[in-house]
Parts: structure tokens; sequence; C-alpha cells
């Protein structure tokens, strides 16, 4: 991949049965939360990655090690009150980004989101440029994105009305995604022209302004 966070094992997080690529919903101890849980298990991990890869400014998201699964559990569980889907999910990038933000702020570390919407109505979607301009520059500076898919279209390997944490990305708008134990991979173009829904793309960083 062309574009990629520096990090990425930060986020294989180690299971009793091996490696998992980011927290899995399936953890959560609750039915509800884990058919609805992939929108808190993705700002999981870009909170936990935040906390792991600049603990200066970060550390206070998260004490423990998001590496080991029993430790992000319990960042999913906490995570899951900031960012807590309704009756139909969690279906909003400024959502899952307030809820993150919020998060930050009870824990004495100011973010910022940047989010790019991909609307439903395809004259009202950005070029592809533009989605790969926001992707590359989040990458570059170090940062996963969480990928809101509503509707896949015909791109295979991608779960309509969902969250997955994007970690890197080549110059065709190919993506590499970790979703529920695995990763795969994407093409963003072919979505991005495909799906009838569409979703949006977040990022978090620290506030440079403070």
């Amino acid at each position: 991949m062309d574009h990629q966070i520096r990090n990425q094992e930060l986020l294989h997080i180690r299971t009793e049965t091996g490696v998992s690529y980011g927290g899995v919903q399936n953890w959560y101890s609750t039915w509800r939360k884990r058919v609805s849980g992939c929108g808190p298990v993705t700002a999981a991990n870009l909170l936990w990655y935040l906390a792991a890869s600049r603990p200066a400014e970060c550390a206070a998201l998260f004490e423990g090690d998001g590496q080991e699964a029993v430790h992000m559990l319990r960042l999913m569980e906490e995570v899951w009150r900031y960012v807590t889907p309704g009756p139909g999910g969690l279906y909003k990038a400024e959502k899952l980004a307030r809820g993150i933000l919020r998060y930050g702020r009870e824990h004495s570390v100011q973010l910022r989101s940047r989010i790019l919407n991909i609307p439903a109505k395809r004259k009202e979607r950005p070029p592809r440029e533009k989605l790969f301009m926001f992707l590359q520059s989040a990458l570059e500076d170090d940062l996963p994105v969480a990928f809101l898919n509503l509707d896949n279209g015909a791109v295979p390997h991608l779960e309509s009305w969902h969250w997955v944490t994007l970690t890197a990305l080549d110059k065709d708008l190919k993506a590499l995604l970790y979703d529920q134990t695995g990763q795969r991979s994407a093409d963003l173009g072919e979505w991005l022209a495909a799906t009838k829904k569409g979703g949006g793309f977040v990022a978090v960083e620290p506030s440079r302004s403070v």
C-alpha cells in the first residue's frame, strides 16, 4: 500500500485463539451491543491508536494495553457510553465524531475531527480525487480512519450499514480495512460510484489549538 498508518501492529490484538485486527463487537457483554456495536468498536480502535501512538498528548485516553483483548473490551465498554447507537444504529459520521470528541474532553484530551460525508445522491458526492486526498492526508498524519458503509453497492467483501477501520490505501483507492477479527481489501473508487446510500469517513487527532 502507498499510504498507511505507521504502526498497524498496535491494532493487532492478542486473543486466546490468535490475533484480531481491531476490536470485535461480538466481545461485548450484551446482545444489543453485539448486534449494533460496530461504531463504538471502530471509535475504540481510533482512540486506542491515539493513546498508544501519541503518548505525550493522548495517553489519558486509555491507560490499559489495547493490544490485549481483555483491555480492549474494557475500552469498548467505556466508549459505548459516548458513541451509543440508536434504534437504527449509528448511521451518521458526525454522531460518531461527536461521541469521540466528548470522550476525549471527559478524559482531559482535546481532540478534533476530520469528516468527509458521502451523500446518497450521486450528484452531491465528492469526486474520487477528493476522497483520495482526504484519506491520504489522514494516513500520512498517522491517523486511522473510521469508514461508514451504508450500502456496499456491487463491491464484495463489504458489509452494508457497518463501520470498519481503514489503515492503508494505494493510489487506485484500494483500501485495507480492519473488521471483525480479520482484514480485507476494498475498492473505494468502485464503492463511491456504486453505493446507493453513501456513508462517510472520520479521523480524529489531538487539537493543536490548545
